[in-house]
C-alpha cells in the first residue's frame, strides 16, 4: 500500500482534474475523444486509479481551456513522483549514504531556510552533537551500523556555509537549546557553537523562538525550503518532497511568521547563555 499522505495527494489531483473537466461541461467521454484517449482513462485519472504524466496534464488543460492551471497540477505530478524517499532505502548500507544524497541538492541551493523545532539543523551541529544525534537514529530503526562514516558525511555538507553567493536562515525552537540530544558537555560545546554564529557569519541569520513566544503557526513538522521550488519535511517512515508552486508558498509564509516570532542577535545569545549556564549547574 502507498503511503497514506501519497494517497491523499493523488486524491487531490484526481479530485481538481475532475473539477475541471466538470467546469468545462465536458464529459468524460468527450474528453477522452478529444484528447485520443480510450474512453476508460479519464474514469481511471479522476478515481486516482492511474496516475497522469506530464503531456496528460497538458491534453487535460488545453481540452478544457484551462491552461493556466498546467504549472500548478504539473508541479503536482513531480510532487507525487518524488515526494516520498522511503529511508529504508536508502539505509540499507548505513546512514552515509543517507547524508550524502543531500550533497547536489546542498550544492545547487542558493537560499536556505530552516525551521526545526526541537533539534539543532545538521548544518549547524558539532562532531559531538551530530554523533549522538546519528546514534540515536541507527540503534531506533537497526540499520547497519556506520556512525563515523556518517558523522564524516554530515559534517562535510556544513563546507556549504562557506560557499560564496549562498544564504542561510535558520528558526529553531527554544527546546532545540534544552533537550539532552547528547551529554552535558557536548552540549555545552553545541550551545557554544550556536552562539558564535550568531555574531560572526553575515551570511548566516540564526533565530531562536522562545518558549513563552506565541507565534502565529507552530507547524508540527521540522522543514527545509531550498530556494522557492522544494521544501523537504522529514518524519519517522520517510521523507517528503514538496515541490507544487502553492504548497512550497505556503511553507514560506509559515517561515515567515516563525521569523517574526523569533529573537536574534544578543537576545538569541542571552537564551543560550542562559540554557547553558543551566547546564553548568547540573
Amino acid at each position: 500500500m502507498p503511503p497514506t499522505r501519497i494517497t491523499e495527494a493523488k486524491g487531490i489531483l484526481a479530485a481538481r482534474l475532475r473539477e475541471i473537466r466538470s467546469e468545462a461541461s465536458l464529459t468524460g467521454r468527450t474528453l477522452a475523444s478529444e484528447a485520443g484517449w480510450h474512453y476508460s482513462k479519464v474514469s481511471k485519472i479522476e478515481h486516482a486509479a492511474q496516475m497522469p504524466n506530464e503531456n496528460d496534464i497538458r491534453t487535460w488543460c488545453k481540452v478544457c481551456d484551462a491552461e493556466e492551471y498546467v504549472v500548478d497540477l504539473i508541479a503536482a505530478v513531480r510532487n507525487i513522483d518524488s515526494m516520498y524517499t522511503e529511508w529504508r532505502r536508502l539505509e540499507t548500507t548505513g546512514l552515509r549514504h543517507v547524508q550524502e544524497s543531500f550533497q547536489p541538492l546542498y550544492h545547487d541551493t542558493q537560499q536556505f531556510r530552516v525551521f526545526q523545532h526541537s533539534a539543532v539543523p545538521g548544518l549547524l551541529q558539532t562532531p559531538g552533537y551530530a554523533r549522538a544525534h546519528l546514534r540515536a537514529i541507527i540503534d531506533f530503526r537497526g540499520i547497519p551500523d556506520d556512525l563515523d562514516a556518517a558523522v564524516a558525511a554530515r559534517l562535510a555538507h556544513q563546507e556549504v556555509l562557506e560557499s560564496g553567493g549562498k544564504r542561510f536562515m535558520f528558526i529553531i525552537g527554544e527546546q532545540a537549546l534544552r533537550t539532552p540530544v547528547c551529554d552535558a558537555e557536548g552540549m555545552a560545546a553545541q550551545l557554544d557553537r550556536l552562539a558564535q554564529i550568531t555574531t560572526n557569519m553575515p551570511q548566516l541569520s540564526f533565530g531562536v523562538i522562545p518558549a513563552r513566544a506565541r507565534a502565529a503557526i507552530m507547524p508540527p513538522e521540522n522543514f527545509w525550503i531550498y530556494d522557492d521550488n522544494q521544501v523537504r519535511v522529514d518524519t519517522i517512515p520517510g521523507q517528503f518532497r514538496i515541490k507544487t508552486p502553492t504548497d512550497v508558498a505556503l511553507y514560506e509564509k509559515a517561515f515567515t511568521k516563525l521569523a517574526e516570532a523569533a529573537v536574534y542577535g544578543q537576545a538569541a545569545r542571552d537564551l543560550i547563555t542562559a540554557t547553558s549556564g543551566g547546564l553548568q549547574g547540573t
